[in-house]
């Protein structure tokens, strides 16, 4: 019998960040990610993304505990460190760009200005200066949860300075203090982001080899702030982006943050007008083929699989195999 299911991973960062300026940045070791990938071969059956929308399609079946491998972001990390991992075990994955990090003349996304900032000063230290560079009187703690969910590994006052940033500042005044707040306590932002993320040249490199690529929006701007159609801006021209750099007949898309409250119900109707393939969020479950919404699928974390330790179980059915 063919599955019904799919688990779908996704990793961000991959290194060994107790080696890097930046140790506090959360970061999956290479060796953690090398023992997940045995634990995972020895439970499921790994394919790539042309066969899970093949299945989606009902053009062909998956196999029983199928597992899809996908990484956000388009950092260094993934040519680095994931390609030879995956090459060397016959795998492939599916990696998610941002055209503002990985096009020509890349920019460091603001996202990954907080990360790094946090990891550099602390989330007090952070919080202070933010709070203090946009005169604002104080952090609100309401609405957190129900846009960025809650992770049993992150710390609420983290989470609460990532939302004021990323959903509560207006975009213009958030990227003026984050990189301010940058070049002053850890340099040149474009500088950085050429280190940070993959180049054109990597990118059509791994694809050479059989990996994936996807889109992330062009700036990572959170797409349930904007209008439809400054969504579509956002949008619009990832695929054909994609296509130029890799070949590739189609584009799955990934959702900057990923809950259900970080788009809108405009979004997955502009990424099917958009040519889009199809879309996957961070609800944390298993896809359910025939029953999901090709453009809200769902992934988890890796931080839910051993040999991570999380403070809360996963949810078992992370873990229940379907019958063969």
């Amino acid at each position: 019998m063919s599955g019904h299911t799919c688990l779908v991973v996704m990793y961000h960062y991959v290194r060994d960040s107790a080696a890097t300026a930046f140790p506090e940045i959360r970061a999956l070791a290479p060796e953690l990610f090398a023992r997940q990938l045995d634990w995972l071969q020895g439970q499921y059956s790994i394919i790539d993304l042309p066969r899970f929308e093949a299945a989606l399609n009902r053009e062909a079946s998956l196999p029983p505990n199928a597992v899809l491998l996908t990484f956000d972001d388009g950092l260094i990390d993934h040519y680095e460190t994931v390609l030879p991992l995956l090459q060397a075990r016959g795998l492939r994955g599916t990696f998610f760009l941002s055209q503002d990090a990985c096009g020509a003349s890349p920019r460091l996304l603001a996202v990954h200005k907080v990360q790094l900032l946090l990891a550099r000063l602390g989330v007090e230290a952070f919080s202070r200066a933010v709070l203090q560079a946009c005169a604002a009187p104080g952090i609100p703690r309401t609405a957190s949860p129900e846009v960025f969910g809650v992770a049993p590994w992150e710390d609420e006052d983290a989470r609460a300075i990532k939302h004021f940033v990323s959903h509560q500042l207006p975009f213009v005044e958030a990227e003026r203090v984050l990189e301010e707040l940058f070049a002053r306590h850890v340099g040149e932002s474009d500088a950085f982001a050429r280190r940070l993320y993959l180049n054109p040249g990597m990118i059509q490199e791994m694809a050479a080899v059989g990996m994936t690529f996807g889109h992330h929006t062009r700036s990572h701007r959170m797409l349930a702030r904007l209008s439809p159609g400054e969504q579509a801006d956002e949008l619009r021209s990832g695929v054909a982006w994609i296509r130029a750099l890799t070949g590739q007949a189609t584009v799955p898309f990934c959702y900057p943050w990923g809950g259900p409250h970080t788009y809108t119900r405009d979004t997955p109707r502009i990424l099917r007008e958009s040519g889009y393939s199809l879309a996957f969020n961070t609800v944390r479950r298993r896809v359910k083929l025939g029953r999901d919404n090709p453009y809200e699928l769902p992934r988890i974390d890796t931080r839910d699989l051993p040999p991570y330790t999380a403070a809360e179980p996963p949810p078992a059915e992370f873990f229940s195999r379907e019958d063969a």
